[in-house]
């Protein structure tokens, strides 16, 4: 008998043949000869005698059995269908119920059901039936058909099922009763979601057939890292409005200010000023003299480096030059975690002094000379006034001075820095010093900015966010110096993305391509702008903008995150979209799915919360059933405090509601902590006793609109925790039969069965929990199951409607 290892080959050889003879066209007896024939002989070597094919029954129904195997006391009987009938297609799962929705209907059922009555009547011991792809088996048992669970194997699809199928049926391992080994019980499942039993659960789609062609647009007017450099992007670009919302309407709540109270002392940034805050300190400022520190505070992505560059080459261009000023802007973001801050910052100021500053130069003559001017008459009368009167050796050992210190790079720096401040004014600006969220580094920079700065006599603005400044405020580093603290507030977001598109749009303008479409057609466009065009019409609208604008919780950093993926996600129809508008579709826009799909899921084709731009408020992973929901009732806790107007409430109050359904104090802090780290809750200090969290902006979509849609539903319901055993059998069947139905309509009605299945099972458990009257009002699930069932009868009566006018 040959192993594994020998005959491994050869099976790939029998796969090779039998696709390239297209079987799916073929009869039963052509994929029998095929495939199912060299499987038995040539791979499981069973020798001639031990097979019958075809051979005559009188069971409960009278026909012929295909094959009957026989090795010593064992009997398998297998029913062969054509590689075209319609078995199960690929999963994950390795067992299935015989009569689940996946075995228990259709041509599969039909064959099982037939093979189960001969293979009684023989006395057999396996029942198995394949269609050369699927092979499906179980032991022949007198227990109700109702827990029998069959084994699936896809041995053309996966290697190590090919090595399942020989390891039970080889000959010589069915002699040594290797068929023992096969139950009829289920496998013990130790991850509960529904993304195990689908086989491409990891699947990527790529990009999009246009991203290729639009990148110079995504670069240079959506990536804010390509708008900082050039002042002609940054008029184009720049927003001078904030964003002013205080209630909003869609979601009647009270949304907080975007200022922490820790630092309501801090004076807020005016953009649309001609002259702000800062510019009227900077032209105060006297050269030479330590100026107060100048802290810029601001939230994550509230555009404190684009305020930074926009203040530098545009807003107060004209006021730098009249000063003959110098700005020396220091990004801590090429320092890294462990890098050396002091010797980053010697190093970055001793490549300013290096640099090219046509307007403002920084030479020999009119710099380095000045401020050595001292220290050479001090040699010349000194310890070198014998080689003073030698011109010529003397430079030499000044030069060799200058030398030594540049290259140790701090004497260097530290003299010439000094001299220039002594002149003119020296502004140096420190930015991304916590884009790492270390404390002990952000220390360290912090320090070491101030110090330098204050040893070389620069006027200095350090860029910080607001969890910093509260993180720091009361360090012996803040306290020991005089600042001078400024608040940005974040711009109005559909007014950043207004003006990136339109600059996209503004480059791309008369460019063409040839876009291959998937079916290898090409399409010709003359300009792709238009793609822009029919962007801006899909993503600032009322229903789509509201997705991006609320996920990115006012943060524009994030909200341009979610359109970059977007734009180039295989999830939305590009090509479809801008031959629509060619055509004359000039209303065209991407519907609500694709917006979501595109922008949250990116380029993979199924949810997982550990890579998706959304979270799953359905699953608190605390891995229990009776705290599955826990994120969902925090947020519920807190919305309802908000439309009473009561924007913070309180860690002791949450733990006093909240834990009642059973949660430890422990479990809601990290509920807490995933849903403030996902911008779903704000809280103005952690570190506080008792720290008061608040809704966000975005945690109110999430509770009050976005839950409610089925797009979310379906995404994240793959990705949840199913801990009873039943429901997870039957949502994980007909999750398999959406896999490979091809009828829209029935599909359709497949998905809709599984969400209103899935959110049953939620309200159980809500139900369960929130049993007692001051918990009612958290309950949520008959709202949501009624909105999701009228989303779904929608689409069902709409692919009906079409079905009807082609039918």
């Amino acid at each position: 008998m040959k192993d594994w290892g020998e005959v491994s080959e050869l099976f790939a050889e029998i796969h090779k043949k039998a696709l390239s003879k297209k079987l799916e066209n073929e009869s039963e007896a052509q994929t029998r000869f095929d495939l199912i024939d060299r499987i038995i002989k040539e791979i499981l070597q069973f020798n001639h005698g031990q097979i019958s094919v075809e051979k005559f029954s009188e069971g409960t129904k009278t026909g012929y059995i295909d094959y009957l195997l026989i090795v010593g006391d064992y009997r398998i009987i297998i029913e062969a269908k054509k590689v075209g009938a319609a078995f199960p297609s690929p999963t994950r799962r390795k067992k299935l119920k015989l009569t689940g929705l996946v075995l228990g209907q259709g041509e599969i059922a039909n064959a099982i059901n037939q093979a189960e009555d001969y293979a009684k009547s023989k006395d057999a011991d396996i029942v198995m039936v394949t269609n050369g792809n699927c092979w499906c088996y179980y032991p022949l048992t007198t227990q109700s058909r109702n827990s029998i669970y069959a084994s699936i194997l896809f041995p053309f699809e996966k290697i190590e099922d090919a090595e399942v199928l020989f390891n039970f049926f080889m000959a010589g391992n069915v002699e040594n009763h290797s068929l023992k080994q096969i139950t009829t019980e289920n496998d013990i499942v130790l991850n509960n979601k529904l993304n195990t039993i689908v086989d491409n659960s990891d699947y990527r789609l790529g990009r999009n057939n246009i991203a290729d062609h639009i990148m110079k647009g995504i670069d240079y007017a959506i990536l804010s890292e390509n708008l900082l450099e050039d002042e002609d992007i940054l008029n184009k670009c720049y927003v001078s409005t904030d964003s002013r919302v205080k209630f909003d309407s869609t979601l009647q709540m009270h949304l907080t200010q975007y200022k922490p109270k820790l630092v309501q002392p801090a004076k807020k940034i005016r953009r649309n000023q001609t002259k702000d805050d800062i510019a009227k300190n900077l032209d105060k400022s006297i050269p030479g003299i330590n100026n107060p520190v100048t802290l810029l505070i601001g939230s994550v992505g509230s555009g404190k480096s684009t305020y930074l560059k926009h203040f530098e080459l545009v807003k107060s261009k004209g006021l730098l030059e009249e000063k003959n000023a110098h700005w020396i802007y220091i990004d801590f973001e090429k320092l890294g975690k462990d890098g050396n801050a002091r010797n980053f910052i010697y190093n970055a100021l001793n490549e300013y002094l290096l640099k090219d500053k046509p307007k403002n130069e920084t030479t020999f003559e009119d710099t380095i000379k000045p401020a050595y001017k001292e220290e050479i008459k001090s040699l010349a009368k000194g310890p070198y006034a014998l080689l003073a009167k030698n011109k010529e050796k003397f430079e030499e050992k000044i030069i060799e001075l200058i030398d030594k210190d540049f290259r140790d790079v701090e004497p260097y720096v530290n003299k010439v820095f000094r001299y220039l401040a002594s002149k003119k004014l020296c502004v140096l600006v420190i930015d991304n010093v916590d884009l790492y969220e270390d404390d002990v580094l952000e220390t360290k920079v912090f320090s070491e900015s101030i110090s330098i700065s204050k040893s070389i006599k620069c006027s200095t603005i350090v860029s910080l966010r607001d969890t910093t400044f509260i993180k720091h405020r009361n360090n012996s580093i803040f306290n020991a110096y005089e600042l001078k603290k400024f608040w940005v507030n974040p711009p109005s977001f559909k007014e950043v993305l207004s003006k990136r598109l339109n600059y996209a749009k503004f480059l791309l303008k008369g460019e063409s391509a040839e876009i291959e479409l998937n079916n290898n057609i090409k399409l010709s466009v003359d300009d792709l702008s238009v793609f822009f065009s029919i962007v801006q019409k899909s993503v600032l609208n009322e229903y789509n903008g509201k997705l991006i604008e609320y996920l990115s919780d006012r943060n524009p950093r994030k909200g341009i995150h979610l359109i970059q993926n977007f734009l180039t996600s295989g999830h939305i129809q590009a090509d479809k979209a801008i031959r629509n508008y060619i055509e004359g579709d000039a209303n065209f826009v991407f519907p609500f799915h694709e917006v979501f799909k595109g922008s949250i899921l990116g380029q993979w084709k199924y949810y997982k919360e550990n890579r998706a731009e959304a979270i799953n408020i359905f699953d608190a992973n605390l891995g229990a059933q009776s705290l599955q929901l826990t994120r969902l009732y925090i947020l519920r806790l807190l919305q309802a405090r908000s439309k009473m107007g009561i924007s913070d409430v309180l860690t002791s109050d949450i733990y006093k509601t909240i834990s009642k359904i059973g949660v430890t104090h422990e479990s809601i802090d990290k509920v807490l902590l995933i849903l403030k780290n996902n911008s779903l809750i704000h809280t103005n200090d952690e570190k506080a006793n008792d720290p008061s969290y608040n809704i966000t902006l975005c945690g109110g979509y999430y509770i009050g609109s976005l839950s409610h849609l089925m797009i979310y539903i379906e995404s994240i319901l793959m990705d949840s925790n199913i801990y009873e055993e039943e429901v997870f059998d039957n949502l994980a069947d007909i999750t398999q039969e959406i896999e490979y139905e091809r009828d829209l309509l029935i599909r359709m009605r497949k998905r809709k069965d599984r969400a209103i299945k899935f959110l049953d099972y939620l309200k159980s458990t809500e139900d369960k929990v929130l049993h007692i009257a001051e918990l009612k009002d958290l309950k949520i699930l008959d709202s949501i199951i009624n909105d999701i069932n009228n989303e779904f009868d929608k689409a069902i009566s709409k692919i009906s409607y079409r079905q009807s006018l082609t039918s």
